[in-house]
């Protein structure tokens, strides 16, 4: 039987982060496996084929993907009415047995990471991957997780449960953060094993950035990326409105007070077009707002395309002298390219990364936090600190490429 691993946990590419983390993956393998093929979920397998170049070549394969079944939803609302209804009953839904049958040849599942095992996403995306994984486990074949960030879920002890139970019967376990390789052995979990986010080996695509970036570039660029996931931290629509014009007020003080030009970059897409997911809808807004406050033109801040891919969003963030940005596979693009990087933290991923990455938080903002003078501070750190931190990565991010590779060893050893 050919090496044919099926990518659970995935569904789209509107999120870059999702494409690196499926490029890093499939590298890290072929790199052992030649001929390893991979197979894909999809809402949307046209668009992800033009996004995902030479996907062919790289042994991926889309297929369908699907939603919640009726009753998980139904049983979500009841949830929110009945807070100890999870104590009795948590669902954990199969997959349409069409897509099972499409599984029947592959040799092990990957649960591709990122965060899918938490409840950032809400109680009913994590009852969705668990139901995946279930699902194809119950077919006898072995589950892997990949160098993931995993809860925490102590909070709800109910939820907790269903999760240990879960990744008890996974063939292996790799995390991406000593945080969450605690967190697990504290749980009594075994066979888990610290490695690092395959999209530290994907590779940059050069391409010509000149229409892309300003065309004055002073004293270098300042990449920045933020995301309408900001808003949530803010409990009425006024306060959300003051922290977009913190970003504005920030990004204008830039272009006053120094001579480096700025490139707002997207990172995260909605699949259907829509301002709630867009990284490029929201910051066109903000851009908008500072052409109207200042008269800047676009000779020194501009507006990266929405349609670029991982790897060309990879190699315009290598352009960048700075990276400010809130999308964490943004920033691994930017530390895997030696760039001065803070992160805009809305998760536990930025803190446990950081602090792995950097011993402490101090080139971590907290989003609840952000304000104009915090952003200003932060760019402040990061040009008073320059020369240490890309001493810093240089040293450590060929470590941590290995240690991303070191996850292929975990599950070729229970093959």
């Amino acid at each position: 039987m050919a090496n044919k691993y099926f990518f659970a946990g995935h569904e789209t590419l509107a999120n870059r982060g999702c494409e690196a983390l499926l490029r890093g993956i499939s590298i890290i393998i072929r790199e052992r496996q030649s001929e390893a093929e991979f197979l894909a979920p999809s809402f949307d397998a046209e668009n992800d084929l033009k996004q995902l170049t030479r996907a062919n070549d790289m042994g991926v394969h889309f297929i369908p993907t699907y939603g919640l079944p009726f009753y998980a939803r139904v049983w979500g609302r009841a949830n929110k009415a009945i807070p100890g209804l999870k104590r009795m009953w948590i669902p954990c839904p199969d997959m349409p047995e069409d897509i099972r049958q499409d599984l029947h040849d592959t040799t092990a599942g990957i649960m591709t990471g990122g965060d899918v095992l938490s409840l950032d996403y809400g109680i009913l995306s994590l009852i969705k991957w668990v139901g995946q994984a279930e699902s194809y486990m119950a077919d006898g074949r072995p589950m892997y997780l990949w160098a993931a960030s995993v809860g925490t879920f102590e909070s709800n002890s109910d939820i907790e449960q269903y999760v240990i139970r879960h990744l008890a019967a996974y063939a292996g376990i790799s995390v991406r953060e000593t945080s969450s390789y605690e967190y697990l052995e504290k749980l009594g979990l075994r066979n888990v094993k610290l490695v690092a986010d395959p999209a530290f080996v994907m590779f940059p695509e050069a391409w010509d950035t000149s229409a892309a970036l300003p065309s004055e570039f002073g004293e270098g660029i300042l990449g920045f990326n933020i995301s309408p996931v900001i808003k949530r931290f803010r409990n009425n629509a006024v306060s959300a409105l003051e922290m977009e014009s913190a970003v504005v007020d920030f990004l204008l003080e830039v272009l006053q007070r120094t001579d480096l030009s700025i490139v707002l970059i997207p990172h995260v897409d909605s699949e259907d077009g829509s301002e709630r997911k867009s990284d490029y809808l929201f910051m066109q807004q903000l851009i908008k707002r500072v052409y109207l406050l200042s008269g800047t033109t676009a000779a020194r801040i501009s507006l990266a395309p929405r349609d670029l891919n991982a790897i060309q969003t990879k190699y315009l963030i290598s352009q960048c002298r700075f990276f400010i940005g809130a999308r964490t596979h943004a920033t691994i693009a930017a530390w895997s390219s030696h760039v001065p990087t803070i992160s805009i933290s809305y998760s536990v991923k930025a803190i446990g990364l950081n602090t792995d990455l950097f011993g402490d938080l101090r080139y971590v903002l907290e989003t609840p936090k952000l304000s104009r003078a915090a952003l200003w501070e932060s760019l402040e750190k990061l040009r008073a600190d320059e020369r240490n931190i890309k001493i810093t990565l240089e040293q450590r991010i060929p470590e941590w490429q290995r240690r991303a590779r070191s996850a292929v060893d975990h599950m070729l050893a229970g093959l």
